[in-house]
């Protein structure tokens, strides 16, 4: 008797193409919080949203150019305004979990410092400019730090010890911003732009010190935890 013949196994292979793959895995990490507009932090962003629009369209809507401390209050406005929706739009995409820490506090002030240096009267031009060359390179290098953490640049850098240069970058930022801070302060001749860039300066250094701790904090808790294990 002949055996009866088997069925033949048909294998069938499906493949993805990596866009596809790239896309729905893209998507399916999009993230939305709808209830943040239910707590208070998020009723307390959408009630600085309304108020502070309504303060920068009310002094929009007169001759705001001609009285120089409108035409402050009007930047100030404006610029806290747009830096309100920012955050807003970031908690509610729940941007803050996809992307390494950053020292969002400082880098404002920092930015604040810098503008209002730069659009004031320069009584001093030598004193204002080194204010200005530093707020511009600790912007630059706390960028550089945050690309390497993004991108896991520190991976293939092994040659550099990362911490450390964090460490370095802060030490040295924080002195020649405090130096920049006093200098300015000392230079400002009661010119209010000028005073305001002081003080975020010092604000600025305050931020730097403290994060200087929290890194230094954060490190020895994690070389005990090593050495324990």
């Amino acid at each position: 008797m002949e055996e009866p013949q088997r069925a033949r196994s048909h294998t069938v292979t499906t493949t993805a193409s990596s866009f596809a793959e790239n896309f729905s895995t893209s998507s399916s990490s999009f993230a939305y919080d709808r209830e943040f507009l239910r707590t208070l932090p998020g009723l307390l962003i959408v009630a600085e949203i309304v108020l502070g629009l309504l303060v920068w369209t009310l002094i929009a809507g007169t001759e705001y150019f001609r009285v120089p401390a409108f035409g402050w209050v009007m930047f100030v406005a404006v610029f806290y305004w747009v830096l309100t929706v920012f955050f807003l739009i970031i908690y509610i995409t729940m941007t803050y979990t996809r992307i390494p820490q950053v020292p969002w506090t400082t880098v404002v002030t920092l930015l604040i410092a810098f503008i209002c240096v730069r659009s004031s009267v320069r009584v001093s031009h030598s004193a204002y400019s080194y204010f200005e060359v530093v707020a511009v390179c600790n912007l630059i290098m706390i960028l550089v730090f945050y690309l390497v953490h993004l991108f896991r640049l520190y991976r293939l850098l092994t040659c550099i010890s990362w911490p450390l240069s964090e460490l370095l970058h802060y030490l040295i930022g924080t002195l020649l911003l405090l130096i920049a801070s006093i200098v300015a302060a000392s230079k400002s001749y009661s010119q209010s732009g000028l005073v305001a860039g002081a003080i975020f300066g010092f604000v600025a250094t305050f931020l730097c010190l403290a994060s200087i701790w929290m890194s230094y904090k954060i490190s020895c808790v994690a070389q005990s935890a090593d050495a324990a294990v």
